[in-house]
């Protein structure tokens, strides 16, 4: 079985996100598309929405969609999950792994723990963003939706957001 893994903090998911997963299940050859939201991105000291809320929108998001499920594998976990940890549990499962990144994450691709032996484990799987140049040997995602999660916390007014959704995920 050959799957997608598109992981990532989601800090709110967005429609750039769904835009990589709607493009992901059309031009991939794959039986099945895992988001996989973290616990706590290893590079950050913290999130806006807690783990559980993200995972909740993450399910709202995706819940019509064919051949796509969300994992809550990195927030059972509880605490920053390596991304080889996480490859090294769905390698169990699939007999091929696709890891779905944005394209802003290339040029710290090769810091990641264990890099040499995600390199062999999956074949990557860029995401356009930002006008980042992407080298040949990776698959490319036709995605640029100029949106990013930064933006959408820095610009969220959380008084103002309605309180039947406040309550929901707060």
């Amino acid at each position: 079985m050959r799957v997608a893994i598109y992981g990532g903090s989601f800090d709110p998911p967005h429609i750039g996100h769904l835009a990589v997963i709607e493009e992901a299940i059309k031009s991939l050859d794959i039986d099945k598309l895992i988001v996989l939201p973290n616990y706590l991105n290893p590079w950050k000291d913290s999130t806006m929405f807690s783990p559980e809320d993200r995972l909740k929108l993450l399910e709202k998001l995706v819940t019509k969609m064919d051949k796509v499920e969300v994992s809550s594998f990195e927030i059972d976990n509880g605490y920053p999950t390596k991304s080889i940890e996480s490859i090294r549990h769905f390698s169990k499962l699939y007999d091929k792994i696709y890891l779905i990144i944005g394209a802003d994450n290339l040029a710290k691709l090769h810091l990641w723990d264990e890099f040499d032996e995600i390199e062999r484990r999956v074949e990557f799987v860029i995401a356009l963003r930002n006008g980042i140049n992407i080298p040949d040997k990776y698959i490319i995602l036709n995605t640029d939706v100029q949106i990013s999660s930064t933006e959408l916390r820095n610009s969220l007014d959380i008084t103002k957001v309605p309180k039947e959704i406040a309550n929901y995920l707060l």
